[in-house]
This record gives C-alpha cells, structure tokens and sequence, in this order.
C-alpha cells in the first residue's frame, strides 16, 4: 500500500508539468436536499450531532464539547480562526433612559478606561474559553488584527493592562472616590442630575446568559466591580430576545456582552462606530451623542468616513489605524476581548466540506460540494440523503431584509443570491457569481463637479429563478432584478441591509443583463454594496408595490441637467412602467430623455428626475411607475408566507419551513445551478479568469493547485485531534472517510483538467 501511496504522489507531482485543459461544460447537479433544524441551545444541538440526529452543527464547540467530539469514531472535526469579536460594549451616551437628566458614567472617558483595567482578558482565554480563542486589544478581527493602530490594538502598547490597583487609581483620580467611606463610590462633585456627590447609580449590565463564554465572563466583570472597585451594579442576565430590545432598540443600558460576526475587511468599523448609525436605525449602540445631542467624537467621525469612503488600499489602511486607535487609545470606546479559534464538528458520513478561512464549514461551496457517504457501494454519482444541519438557535426573523441574528442568515443564505462571490480559502479574491464580470470606473457629476464611482455588472445567461415549494424553473435572472432589487433595498433605511444601497446615485440598464450602478461619492468598497441580497422582481412587485400615475407640468424651460422632484411628497419610484410626454402622446425612455436619481437622506426616495433633453412650457409628463405598498416588517418580508417571496437561484429551493424552536427548514435540491457539478477533485474553489475584454469569462478547474491542497493534506485524519495539515475539503471519497490518501487521489487524477462553471457564450 505505502508504494502505491508513493506513486501516486509522484504521479500528482508530475502534473506539475504539464497545463489541463479538459472542459466539462457545467453537467447538472446530482444530490438530494438540506434539512436545517432548529435548536433551543447549543447543548441540545451538539447532543442531536452525537445521537446521529444530525450531520454538522453550525456553531463552534465549546472545549468540553471538543473534547467529547474528538473522543467520538463518528465525529470529524474542523478547524479555523473566526472572523467575528467578542468584547464588553460600553454605552458612551451621555445619559441612559433609567437615569433621565444625569450624565450617565460611561460617558467619562476615566470610568470606561477603569472598566477596561478591571478585565482580565488573559484569564477569560485561558479559563474561561479554554485557549480556543486570541485575545484582541481593538475591536478588529483577530484574522485582521495586522490592520490595527500599533500604538495601542496590541497587547504589548495595549494602555489599559489588568490591574485592580491601577483601576481603583484611576477611579478615584477622576473623582469617582467613596468619599463618604460607605464601601460605595460617589459620583464627583457638581455632576449633572447629582449634585451633592451621592453614590453611584448601579451600573445596568447586560450579560447574555444564552452564551456560556460570554455569560461568565460578564459575571467576573460583575463581580470584579462590586467587590474589588466598589461600583454598584444592576447586572440584567437574558437571551438575546429579552436584551436586545433594552441594548440594540432602546440603548438602555451601560454594560453589554456583545458579540459580532464580520466581513473580511474592517470596513465594519464603520458600521458600527460611526455616529450615523447610531440609534434609530443603525447598528452602532456604543458611541452616542453629548449633552447636546451632537455626536460624542467628530473626529472619529472623520476617520470613519474614510474608512468606508476610501479610494485607495493605501487610503482604507491608513483610516483604519486612525480610528482603531482613536476607538482604543482615545476614548476607549469599548474593551475588545477575544476572536474564537474554532473547531466545528461534523459527521463522518459527509464529505467534500469546505472549511471556509473565517467561517467555517457553512458556507455555499460546502452545500454545493458536500454529500453523505452513508452506503460505499452506491455509485458516486447517484443522489445521497440530504445534510441535516442543526442551527443552536430559532431564526427570530426570516426577512432577508430585517433579520439580523446569524441563525437567520444560515437559512436565509441557502436562498437568497449575491453577484459575487469570494475565495473560501483567500478571502482577498473576489470571485464571479451571478454577475459573471464588473468593471469599476468613474463617472462625472455636473451638479457637484466631482468624480465617483460606477461599477458594471454582467450577467451570467444560465441562471434561473426556481418557484419555492414546486422548484418549477419560472424565469431567467436578468439586470431588470438588480434594479428592482437596488431601488427597493433602497427606500427602507431601517433594513438591515440599506447600509449596502443607500450610496446609489442612480441605474442605468444597458440591456438584460448588463446593468451600470452609479454612486453619489467614491469608495473602493462600492463593488460589493449592491450585490445582496437580490429578489425577484416579476414575483414580488404585485405583493409589494402598486401602479401610480404622476403628471408633470412643464412651467419653465427645462434643459440637459436640470433636475425637479417628482410628486411630493415622496413616492418612491421602484420601476419605471412608461413614461409619455403630452399632449404629443411621444414615449419617453429612461437613460435616454431622463434619470431617475436617489434623494438620500432623510427620505430615502427614488424620485428626482433628471433630464437628459430639453422640455418646453406647456408640456406635460405623465409618469406611470410602481412605488412601495406593502409594509415590508414581519417575520418573513411583508408578513407574506415565505411560499410566496423565497423565490431560488441558489444551490437549494425551499418546500417547507416551520419556525421556533424544535422547527425546521426543509430544501430540495436545486439541479440546475448555473455552476453545474463540481467534479470530484476541485477542492481550491479557484476562479480563473479567461480573456481580458469585459465581459471576461472563466471557468474552476480540477488543477495542480488542487494536487497540492491534496498533498499536503496527504495521510492526515479529521477524527481525533486533528493536526494542522487536515484540509476537510481534500476528503472526498466515500471509502476510506475521515482521512485524506488513495481514493482521494484517484479521484483528483480521474478528473484532472476538467474545467466547470463557464458561463455561456455571450
């Protein structure tokens, strides 16, 4: 066996001689369904994965968990670095509902630099998580962490080292002392809404007692507080259902275990520091406004804006470190804590997962890839049972545009698309998904006399909209549903998604599956603002919109450029149905005799007309259009049943979902994705671009870059402690399960050169 294991292996090196060339033109999918099942907790989940209820768990293992996990002959396990952080949110706002017309402590920079010497973060990884975790001093992405301030986003210039002395020190400098020796702290003199130097309100602490890590270490924090520095404390232990509407809707309290799971850049700082999304709307619940009701830190503001709005790498890097080290060094507006380095587990029947840098092994080339090996003998071609995956967590929402928790997204994510896609194992390089190619360039704005961004979107022609519940193949997916998708992700800026379209100036169609997106400014991010989600527009518009008819009155002379608001107030067009000029009775074309542009805020309206010829007084404009209708909250979008809206390009299309704990998702496979079937070998997941006149095509290839995934991965085992060379993605035959040799190298030489995914001949 060891000499033929050892030709083989010679035999993947001598690949490295010559190029593949063998094209499999995307043959359809062969596979069975995803049943996703919804769990009350993590521990009634990963009981369920070692009964055999299920075939992964879609949440990291705690170390008990891990333990038991790789104890177990049936369980394999993967591992990685998360792209999410944990920390102690701080409440910067001046005051608290609770405590109306006194400035809340949090809002002194000394008593938040205290809190921050009062963590022992060292402790909370080693104890407390075991070591599955990296400490970080910024709240950036342990994977990312490089991009941080030097001056202070690391441990050794972090400025606020554990010390209980050093935190008391600082307390009482700052005039937080217990003056009157009662064991409690008094607030310092001539404090607005408490004069007299009284003690200190408790501190509100919002724990979330539904994750255990973070669960124990808001008590240690509690704990630390109260008898170690003397601050009264208010500690609120619940799940996220009961404090997310006291933290994230109301911004009543002081202290939050908070927790995220990001994007592969720390653009996300934008997001969540910058004053704009603070609260009603945003995501930002931390940094809040002064006694004047102005944002807390314009300077970082300033540094934000650039982190989001950059035009360069150079630029993007440089605004990072400015406002990582503003968040820490400055103002410590929160106390970072830890990334997870995760370990998922799965069982041994499935194989082709695809462990994802940053994610894990829920990701969409897993559910396009992986299958059950549960009889060897059945053909590898031949449909498998469907992967049962087990969520820790009830989705609390199914509204691809207001659901806001992770276990929402892992349904949500089956179903619903974007344009493009990334590397799972680079997550540097972007890849083509829908939108086979783009291009991003600049365009000129007479109004303002400034440059911005434009991005190009192609179309791939082999993409089709399935009918949820039937699968029936309805329509092909055109730039028509781009457009829709923009202007009606635009007109709701309380969407959890608006921050990806709310920069759009405005659309231009060139034909179905070509669309120009405009921006109203200039980012290197703009590129991947208006590709998620994107929705059906000839099966949603009757559900979500009405017709409305809008005359025009020419007055005065209107020339190329001029620009008037059509119908106030605000009806916001979502697509143009014909526009005619009177009293000629001449059809006007959008892009042609005019433009429809976004207002911005504070409306949010997709109604400001400019005009690209010359109108006359006299003459009148009747537009005919589809505006919004139908309330888009609820449980699912619109509270319509999801049979209704959850129309699929994806790898699956729904047929029954059941929602709450003990519920289900239940999808069938979608056989004609446009990728087609991977072929057994393709473990990089590597796009390469062919031709270079846009729209460029490409194609994913059993090559020697797979050859060389394989062999270093070549004799290790997922089961057990994995070591570091175990690549899940190299396993893929059904004989020989939870460990990379042979078979897998058969495989990988049976379909060398087979190239998949091209997109059809424009």
């Amino acid at each position: 066996m060891k000499k033929i294991a050892f030709a083989i292996m010679g035999i993947l090196m001598a690949l490295l001689l010559f190029s593949p060339s063998m094209v499999k033109s995307n043959p359809p999918r062969h596979c069975e369904g995803l049943d996703i099942y919804f769990y009350e907790d993590p521990d009634s989940c990963f009981t369920a994965l070692m009964a055999g209820e299920i075939d992964f768990m879609a949440w990291a293992l705690t170390f008990p968990q891990y333990l038991l996990a790789a104890a177990s002959p049936d369980i394999q396990l993967a591992g990685y670095a998360e792209n999410g952080i944990y920390e102690f949110d701080l409440n910067n706002n001046y005051t608290i509902a609770d405590f109306p017309g006194v400035r809340s402590m949090m809002n002194d920079v000394e008593f938040r630099r205290a809190i921050a010497q009062m963590v022992d973060k060292n402790w909370i990884i080693s104890f407390v998580i075991d070591g599955f975790a990296e400490r970080i001093d910024c709240p950036i992405c342990a994977p990312q962490k490089g991009y941080g301030n030097e001056t202070c986003c690391f441990e050794e210039t972090y400025p606020y080292p554990y010390s209980i002395a050093a935190a008391n020190a600082r307390l009482d400098a700052a005039g937080f002392d217990d003056v009157d020796q009662d064991g409690i702290r008094n607030y310092p003199a001539d404090w607005p809404g408490r004069p007299g130097r009284p003690n200190l309100d408790p501190v509100k602490i919002c724990i979330r007692s539904d994750h255990g890590h973070r669960l124990t270490a808001g008590n240690a924090l509690v704990t630390t507080m109260t008898t170690l520095c003397h601050i009264p404390t208010n500690p609120i232990l619940g799940s996220s259902d009961v404090l997310k509407p006291i933290v994230m809707n109301a911004r009543n309290y002081h202290i939050y275990t908070g927790g995220w799971g990001l994007g592969r850049w720390p653009l996300y700082l934008h997001g969540l520091f910058h004053s704009e999304n603070w609260f009603p709307d945003g995501e930002n619940y931390i940094t809040g406004m002064n006694a004047s009701n102005l944002p807390n830190y314009p300077d970082l503001d300033d540094d934000l804006y650039h982190v989001k709005y950059a035009e360069t790498d150079a630029e993007f890097r440089a605004a990072v470190k400015r406002a990582s080290g503003k968040i820490v060094c400055d103002y410590c507006v929160n106390v970072a804590l830890w990334s997870y380095v995760s370990y998922w587990a799965y069982r041994k029947p499935l194989v082709g997962v695809v462990n994802m840098k940053g994610y894990g092994i829920e990701n969409t080339y897993t559910f396009l890839n992986a299958k059950k090996c549960n009889d060897p003998d059945t053909p590898q071609d031949e449909s498998q049972e469907p992967i049962r995956m087990g969520l820790i967590h009830a989705p609390k929402a199914l509204n691809i545009l207001y659901s806001s928790w992770v276990y929402d997204y892992s349904v949500l994510d089956r179903v619903f698309p974007a344009l493009m896609s990334v590397n799972p194992y680079n997550l540097a390089k972007d890849q083509p998904w829908i939108a086979q190619d783009w291009e991003v360039s600049t365009w000129y704005d007479p109004q303002d006399d400034e440059e911005k961004t434009k991005v190009t979107y192609w179309i791939r022609k082999d993409v089709w909209w399935h009918e949820p519940d039937t699968g029936e193949v309805v329509q092909q997916f055109t730039a028509h549903d781009v457009e829709f998708s923009i202007w009606y992700n635009y007109k709701f800026s309380d969407s959890w998604q608006h921050d990806g379209f709310k920069d759009i100036h405005h659309t231009k169609i060139i034909d179905d599956f070509c669309i120009e997106v405009y921006f109203d400014s200039k980012s290197i991010w703009f590129v991947y603002y208006p590709t998620y989600p994107l929705l059906k527009k000839h099966a949603l518009i009757p559900l979500l919109c009405e017709e409305e008819y809008c005359e025009f009155v020419v007055t005065e002379p209107r020339n190329p450029s001029d620009k008037d608001i059509l119908c106030p107030p605000c009806g916001s067009i979502i697509q143009i149905i014909d526009v005619t000029k009177m009293p000629e009775d001449i059809p006007l074309i959008e892009g042609v005799d005019f433009e429809i542009l976004g207002t911005g805020s504070p409306e949010w309206c997709h109604n400001e007309i400019h005009w690209l010829r010359p109108l006359d007084p006299g003459e009148t404009i009747i537009f005919h259009y589809y505006t919004t209708s139908a309330d888009p909250h609820g449980y699912y979008l619109a509270d319509l049943d999801w049979s209704l809206t959850w129309y699929s390009v994806g790898p699956y299309i729904p047929i029954d979902i059941q929602p709450g704990v003990g519920g289900w998702a239940i999808f069938d496979c979608n056989p004609c994705h446009f990728l087609g079937a991977p072929p057994e070998g393709e473990i990089d997941w590597d796009w390469t671009w062919s031709g270079t006149t846009h729209p460029r095509s490409g194609y994913y290839q059993v090559n020697i870059y797979d050859a060389v995934m394989l062999l270093k991965a070549y004799c290790s085992r997922g089961d057990g402690v994995p070591p570091t060379n175990w690549e899940p993605g190299a396993d893929m035959d059904c004989f020989d399960l939870c460990h990379v040799g042979l078979y897998d190298a058969v495989m990988l030489l049976t379909n060398y050169g087979a190239k998949f995914g091209i997109p059809p001949d424009p």
